[in-house]
């Protein structure tokens, strides 16, 4: 009798193929030319237990959040600057915010849905002024030993052109140049200087 190939059943068992297949796989997810062992048992793994890491996609808009949290938390940082003798002492304030910090305290806006409606900011231009100055004095902080406080006071004026524009039912645009008025303060902390040292010792 003639029998058709399609019908000849494998020598080898489904569970044996099934074996080899994992093994297989297992080995190509092992190997160094993939994720390699290297990189899944590191030892700065949350799970450093059992010495297991898993990796997982990060989108790029939980990428920008996370950088911003951390420029957020070293902007936040109050600096200790050393002691400067009188006669050298330059002006308290030195450090002007940057126009990112600036930027950053502009009211938001929601950019609208196009081709309906969309908002745009333009030729942005910042302006710092220092409207204040003031030096406490010492006394002793936690962490941080006898200091002073100095109090740096900034008016920040933002000149922008805020661009509204339409496509479709009716297309028009609009420019509204606008000045928003931003208040800063960097406070910083001075460690306070010793008594000055006699030139000569006493007799």
């Amino acid at each position: 009798m003639f029998q058709s190939a399609r019908h000849r059943s494998p020598m080898t068992p489904r569970w044996v193929r099934g074996l080899l297949a994992g093994a297989f796989l297992a080995y190509l997810a092992s190997s160094t030319t993939g994720c390699g062992l290297d990189y899944v048992f590191r030892n700065v793994s949350p799970l450093h237990v059992t010495g297991w890491s898993f990796v997982w996609p990060i989108l790029p808009s939980q990428s920008q959040r996370l950088e911003e949290d951390i420029k957020r938390e070293e902007r936040n940082k109050v600096p200790i600057l050393d002691p400067i003798p009188a006669e050298f002492a330059p002006a308290l304030c030195l450090d002007p915010p940057s126009e990112e910090e600036v930027w950053a305290k502009v009211p938001k806006f929601k950019n609208g849905c196009p081709p309906f409606y969309e908002t745009q900011r333009n030729n942005v231009r910042i302006l710092i002024e220092k409207i204040g100055e003031k030096l406490d004095p010492c006394k002793v902080y936690p962490l941080a030993g006898p200091c002073q406080l100095v109090h740096c006071h900034y008016k920040c004026t933002v000149y922008y052109d805020e661009l509204y524009w339409s496509d479709y039912p009716i297309p028009f645009n609009h420019v509204d140049h606008k000045v928003e008025v931003v208040y800063l303060d960097k406070d910083h902390l001075r460690r306070c200087g010793g008594p000055e040292q006699a030139s000569t010792p006493p007799l």
